[in-house]
């Protein structure tokens, strides 16, 4: 107990260690020229023990390093009514030698007396190919240790798989969410099997170009459609898709068939798709969807968003999905070294549906979206709004609210507009269009968290 109570003096005066926000940081791209992970925060330095460790503030994202075998401290302060959550994001540079299963990090969360609270161990599923690790840590109220529903100073610690063959850093991105208490409303669980249904059908149409984040900090808002990327091997580009309660999330990213390869057999080596929630935490791992002769794709479908899942005992699949928000899709398209079948830029479709009907969830004591988690009325437009829509808004917008020129450029080509008139008057609607969706967005706010 006395070690504790030094510990604990030791993180009010580490609390000043942390600097500046970063605007983003990154190892250095690969020398195929795909983009390494962004990270974005302030930037501290996590203590080699308990002791001196950094404070962690919630809504704060922070910039921190790793490496191999080595384990970083931080604290946090939480209450006794607010679940909470602690993301880490390791990113290894694009190209990094790694070992499937072998080489990860792990992420831990104890009570002031020591009690684990939570963990989580992202890996590489591949061996190969180096793409951002994404998990959480978290404490629910209802469950778990007695010690870890009191107030009090936690720890944080995350460790680097010892024995990696990477000698490099990699960059961590932390992150603290602690989520209001309840007070009423909706707090139950999703009808039992809704999770192994079979996925909704994914959409069709013509692919819309978005262009995808490079963290999960500038990731851009999509709804359901059907969009398209061109990613270079070796790069992960992140996506937002606002999800409400009762609602579910399945995704279908695919490659285009070459004409020369058109088998699957290459599928596990050339696409990887997961998917997140609003906390960073991860709710489902891409599964082959392609049947022979087809072009390889993978897909994901979550289970509906039901406050209640966070105690189900069917997986940490489901109970990620216990909080409505802007949830995440992360397209990793493969090295060269890993699939040597892709050279360049690669086109990547993306189709996704955000399926159900929006359900009343819990009451909370406090805003939810000021936290980082619910939906403003801008992220549920965005949700029901199809891209081939004919409202005069085709164009899926960043999570600012302002449209990419070269998205506009690039959809008036794909409509087929081939007329000056009609490209002026176009532009001219999808300018004024963007300003009054920018002024909606300085009414209601963008999420805080993002």
């Amino acid at each position: 107990m006395k070690d504790r109570r030094k510990v604990r003096a030791g993180f009010a005066a580490a609390a000043l260690c942390a600097v500046a926000a970063a605007p983003g940081t990154s190892l250095a791209d690969s020398a195929d020229g795909a983009r390494a992970y962004e990270t974005r925060g302030t930037r501290i330095s996590g203590s080699d023990g308990e002791a001196g460790a950094p404070s962690l503030a919630s809504g704060g994202t922070y910039v921190d390093s790793v490496g191999p075998g080595e384990k970083r401290y931080y604290g946090v302060s939480l209450d006794t009514t607010s679940a909470a959550y602690v993301s880490a994001v390791a990113a290894p540079r694009p190209g990094a030698q790694v070992t499937s299963y072998r080489d990860g990090v792990k992420v831990t969360l104890e009570s002031p007396d020591g009690a684990v609270c939570g963990t989580a161990s992202p890996k590489i599923e591949t061996s190969g190919v180096a793409y951002p690790l994404a998990d959480y840590a978290s404490r629910q109220i209802d469950s778990g240790p007695a010690s870890c529903h009191q107030a009090g100073r936690y720890v944080v610690t995350v460790e680097r798989q010892d024995g990696s063959p990477d000698p490099e850093r990699w960059p961590l991105e932390l992150r603290l969410m602690v989520e209001p208490p309840v007070k009423g409303g909706a707090t139950g669980a999703a009808p039992e099997g809704s999770s192994s249904s079979p996925p909704p059908e994914a959409p069709d149409g013509t692919p819309l170009p978005r262009r995808g984040g490079r963290g999960f900090t500038d990731a851009p808002t999509l709804g359901t459609g059907v969009w398209r990327d061109d990613v270079t091997p070796g790069e992960t580009h992140f996506y937002r898709v606002p999800v409400d309660w009762g609602q579910r999330l399945s995704a279908v990213a695919e490659l285009s068939a070459d004409g020369k390869d058109q088998s699957t057999r290459l599928l596990d080596r050339a696409l990887a798709l997961h998917a997140y929630n609003p906390a960073r935490g991860l709710a489902k791992r891409g599964t082959p969807a392609a049947q022979d002769g087809e072009s390889p794709r993978t897909q994901v479908a979550t289970a509906p968003v039901a406050y209640g899942n966070r105690y189900a005992n069917t997986g940490s699949t489901v109970r990620a999905m216990s909080v409505s928000g802007g949830y995440f899709l992360a397209v990793t398209v493969n090295p060269p070294q890993v699939a040597p079948h892709l050279n360049g830029e690669v086109p990547v479709v993306l189709r996704v549906r955000v399926a159900g009907e929006a359900r009343g969830g819990p009451t909370y004591d406090e805003d939810p979206v000021k936290a980082g988690f619910g939906l403003t009325a801008a992220d549920r437009r965005a949700a029901k709004r199809h891209p081939i829509a004919t409202d005069g808004d085709p164009i899926g917008r960043s999570a600012s609210g302002v449209t990419d020129s070269k998205d506009v450029l690039r959809a008036v080509g794909y409509a087929g507009i081939g007329t000056g008139t009609a490209l002026v008057l176009g532009l001219g609607v999808w300018t004024l269009t963007a300003r009054r969706r920018a002024s909606a967005r300085q009414r209601y706010g963008p999420p805080s968290a993002w």
